[in-house]
């Protein structure tokens, strides 16, 4: 049972890992394209504000997947 739970941890870990870099890739590509940080300095911190929110943001939603792949498979 614990091997069980422990593999949809891990199957949500890695959903909330994909799930966050295309998030953030595409809000960084957004930020490029709209040109909303004119200088190095700007988008280095978006760059590291978007890896913090990436970081912190990842073990909350790998229980959000984990609860959702138990209710698909259940």
């Amino acid at each position: 049972m614990l091997i069980n739970i422990f593999n949809f941890y891990l199957q949500g870990l890695l959903w909330a890992i994909v799930f966050t870099l295309v998030v953030a890739i595409i809000w960084l590509l957004y930020r490029v394209n709209r040109k909303l940080d004119p200088t190095v300095k700007e988008r280095q911190a978006a760059l590291y504000d978007t890896m913090m929110m990436v970081l912190i943001s990842i073990p909350i939603l790998s229980f959000a997947f984990m609860a959702l792949i138990l209710m698909i498979k259940a």
